[in-house]
């Protein structure tokens, strides 16, 4: 990370700056790499392949649910 990267105060509940703490020692990274690792993964885009195993798992999930429905539920 750079110098003149922003810097800011963040608030979070010790539990949470904890585990964290351990991702990042088990990563071998600081809790800001950790931190910053975990953010960009979040707001990367799905893969279309990922995309497509997620919509077929859902598709199957509902009809099995809606099998297992009994009459008068």
């Amino acid at each position: 990370m750079a110098r003149e990267d922003l810097h800011f105060r963040l608030r979070i509940p010790e539990g949470l700056k904890d585990r964290i703490e351990e991702a990042a020692a088990a990563n071998n990274r600081s809790m800001t790499a950790e931190i910053i690792d975990r953010l960009e993964t979040s707001f990367a885009p799905l893969p279309t392949e990922m995309k497509a195993i997620i919509t077929e798992f859902t598709h199957q999930l509902i009809v099995a649910l809606d099998r297992g429905k009994k009459p008068g539920r």
